[in-house]
């Protein structure tokens, strides 16, 4: 292993593991059956989502403010797209101390009320990016002598995040292989200096949303340098243009391999994992599993560990997601139709055959025919082929 002064060591993590052992509980690391029979190997899921703040954000917000000296801190203040302000607001109400959250103005409902929740006084109406955020956000910490807590480039949240690779190791020692997404490169930079000091054979991938590549693209380059399409992301937790000089660092030392994934890859995976693993995750939580779907990354025959990094997505916007995927794979149409007593026998039995299930559009499923009105259904098919048979007779949309 290359030496690098912004390394966490191993005894530095596990210190900070125990002492963060006192408010929060290891998440589990679960075997994924889906995934791995369609890609032919064992796939871990370790669910960030079911911490108390739904996140692995938690981890370093807790680790740097228990770092800090509650007596000469007046508050804290961070810049956040939701999840590391969750994190910084109920870390600093434990400690008894002030927060202050500076959050896009489309940050998402779920995330502001969440946060507030912890206590943390939020303001949201001043930056429309992340980046802009982070920077407002430390000009306020000047102006009103707050403390502000980094959301990804700081020793002590890197340290944070890196237990979660500390556990990985020991609830799944063999891993081969793990997969880890990256915004600011706080998580990855934590987890591969964790795993690679227990075992420097495990490979690290990182995984990034394609329409926010800067920190793939540094590596690859070998040149920190910050970069965004400019176009949103699903994984708005990812959404940052310029990673962290001491991440960065980190990352170009330890990282083995580096993938995007595009937003249809992202909501696929937001999705299966609803459908399959019963798991609801936001963007950024599901682009492990992206990459995976999407055969970015060769898994096959290993055994693989991937972060589902949060849970924090709003419920309509899951609701959207899951709708817009299961009509892209052909296993969701709509149907205007207006069924008499004649056709409407022929119509629920043909539905029937084909173990579709049809919905009105206030969500409530069909049970009875309402004869001679005109109708727009939702129906959901159990394949790409049973819809196929399925309009042959009728004209889904």
């Amino acid at each position: 292993m290359k030496k690098n002064k912004y390394l966490i060591s191993l005894d530095r993590i596990k210190k900070s593991a125990q002492k963060m052992s006192k408010i929060l509980t290891p998440t589990p690391c679960i075997f994924e059956w889906y995934s791995s029979n369609l890609t032919g190997s064992q796939i871990y899921m370790k669910l960030e989502n079911m911490n108390i703040v739904k996140s692995f954000k938690i981890r370093g917000a807790l680790n740097a403010i228990l770092n800090l000296d509650k007596k000469k801190v007046k508050g804290v203040i961070t810049a956040s797209a939701g999840n590391h302000a969750q994190g910084v607001a109920y870390s600093a109400t434990k400690a008894g101390i002030k927060s202050i959250i500076v959050m896009p103005k489309s940050a998402p409902m779920a995330k502001i009320n969440a946060t507030k929740g912890f206590g943390g006084t939020v303001v949201a109406d001043k930056c429309n990016t992340f980046d802009e955020c982070n920077q407002y956000a430390q000009q306020q910490a000047k102006a009103l002598n707050y403390t502000f807590v980094p959301p990804f480039d700081s020793e002590d949240v890197i340290t944070g995040q890196a237990t979660i690779g500390l556990e990985m190791m020991q609830q799944v020692p063999d891993l081969d292989m793990v997969i880890v997404q990256i915004g600011g490169g706080g998580l990855i930079a934590g987890v591969a200096s964790a795993i690679k000091q227990i075992n420097p054979k495990v490979k690290i991938i990182g995984v990034q949303a394609k329409n926010f590549p800067a920190m793939v693209n540094s590596w690859k380059t070998k040149k920190l340098h910050g970069e965004s399409t400019g176009i949103p992301t699903l994984a708005d937790g990812m959404a940052v243009k310029m990673p962290g000089k001491i991440t960065y660092s980190i990352v170009k030392d330890l990282v083995d391999d580096m993938v995007t994934v595009t937003e249809d890859e992202i909501a696929n995976a937001i999705a299966f994992l609803q459908e399959k693993g019963k798991i609801v995750s936001e963007g950024a939580g599901a682009c492990g599993m992206a990459a995976i779907l999407a055969k970015k990354v060769n898994i096959k025959g290993k055994k693989v560990g991937i972060i589902i990094s949060g849970g924090n997505i709003d419920p309509d916007k899951l609701s959207s997601v899951t709708k817009k995927t299961m009509m892209a794979q052909g296993r969701r149409g709509i149907l205007h139709i207006k069924l008499s007593s004649k056709t409407a026998k022929k119509f629920l039995e043909d539905i029937k055959k084909c173990g579709a299930k049809v919905y009105y559009p206030d969500g409530t499923l069909m049970e009875s025919i309402i004869l001679n009105t005109q109708m727009s259904l939702d129906i959901y098919f159990p394949d790409k082929s049973s819809m196929k048979k399925f309009s042959k007779s009728y004209n889904v949309i």
